[in-house]
């Protein structure tokens, strides 16, 4: 048997803003079979009992998509099993998932019932503590990021003033032509979700956009970093969504709003943004046509503003380090956290319970 394909993204992200959140695109409510919600403490077992299943059904032929933590990308927030329409996600803060169809749709999971009560209350101070300590280390995070999202946005400014956006309009024209040809407008708009396919975690600045290109044409638009792509990408998205087409819209972790890549699953083309920060890798770059959107900017301009725009490429590039630094201390005490709730865990009713569930997905095929 042919094992499926996996797909790997970010439901959510560690931004300027806060964690921002995109769970409500994981799988839609109103055509899943199944959406089951895992609730429990740090250590109880979510994410394994996630890759146990998404590795099991990958290997009987089902496409999967891995939904990854951003506070440690290592560990997963849900799978997608699009073929069945079922998903499974962490419920638990700081996304928070509630049921929208409670029983018809949704099924909370509650992993406390494996739980020494006991146990843990033993442990109650030293819980106590350490999420506090926990809960800081992504506060300070969090403004080290609003403060590289202000040099940013000023970067943004200085390249918005060089920009020719005459040149800008009639490659966005001949794009989307290239995308959509005569493509009719569709009387049933297209779908759309929105994810992130990078990140920023405590193993530094992460991307999958080598999993969500497999197979596809990709237009990869090359930039410096600050060139803000939204006009393209707005564009875009909008004209897909007239002509019918799901969309895929994969946002920006440092301006969570704006797309910076969009995948077209019907047709197999990926369009993305691609800069020092993120990119695919070069192996996977046959089927690939890259424009250079430099080409838009005034170098004169440029040139005036070299000063600012140097300091403002070094201190957002600190910013986010010590952003990062922060991150990882964060997930530091998360995995202190961990330790009291592992030893505390029934893992042989752990595993009947990822046994029933996958069994219970399976109903669906």
């Amino acid at each position: 048997m042919t094992e499926g394909k996996i797909r790997h993204m970010f439901p959510g992200g560690n931004t300027p803003f806060g964690f921002y959140s995109y769970y409500r695109y994981v799988l839609d409510s109103e055509q899943a079979n199944r959406i089951f919600i895992l609730k429990g403490g740090p250590g109880t077992g979510k994410s394994t009992i996630m890759k146990k299943i998404g590795l099991k059904l990958s290997k009987q032929g089902y496409d999967i998509e891995l939904m990854h933590c951003s506070s440690d990308n290592n560990s997963l927030d849900g799978i997608v099993i699009p073929g069945l329409k079922v998903a499974v996600i962490d419920g638990t803060s700081p996304h928070v998932v509630d049921p929208i169809y409670p029983g018809a749709v949704d099924e909370i999971i509650n992993l406390g019932e494996f739980w020494n009560e006991e146990g843990i209350i033993e442990a109650k101070e030293i819980i106590l503590e350490t999420s506090k300590k926990k809960k800081n280390c992504f506060e300070r995070a969090y403004r080290y990021l609003r403060a590289a999202y202000e040099l940013k946005a000023d970067t943004e400014k200085i390249l918005d003033l060089a920009l020719d956006r005459g040149k800008e309009t009639i490659f966005i024209h001949d794009l989307t032509k290239k995308l959509f040809g005569t493509t009719p407008l569709s009387e049933t708009p297209g779908t759309q979700r929105f994810l992130f396919a990078c990140a920023i975690t405590p193993n530094g600045l992460s991307n999958y956009l080598d999993s969500l290109c497999t197979g596809h044409e990709v237009i990869r638009l090359y930039t410096s970093v600050g060139y803000n792509t939204n006009n393209v990408f707005k564009y875009i998205n909008d004209e897909a969504v007239k002509r019918g087409f799901l969309t895929e819209a994969y946002c920006c972790p440092m301006t969570p709003d704006r797309i910076e890549h969009i995948v077209l699953p019907e047709l197999k083309i990926s369009v993305i943004t691609a800069n020092e920060y993120h990119d695919i890798s070069e192996n996977n770059r046959e089927n690939v046509t890259t424009y250079h959107m430099d080409d838009f900017l005034n170098q004169d301009i440029l040139t005036s503003y070299k000063p600012q725009l140097d300091f403002n490429r070094q201190y957002t590039d600190t910013l986010i380090r010590k952003a990062i630094e922060s991150l990882a201390l964060a997930k530091s005490y998360h995995n202190r956290l961990e330790k009291y709730y592992i030893k505390n865990i029934d893992f042989n009713q752990l595993t009947l319970t990822v046994e029933k569930l996958i069994d219970k997905i399976l109903t669906y095929a």
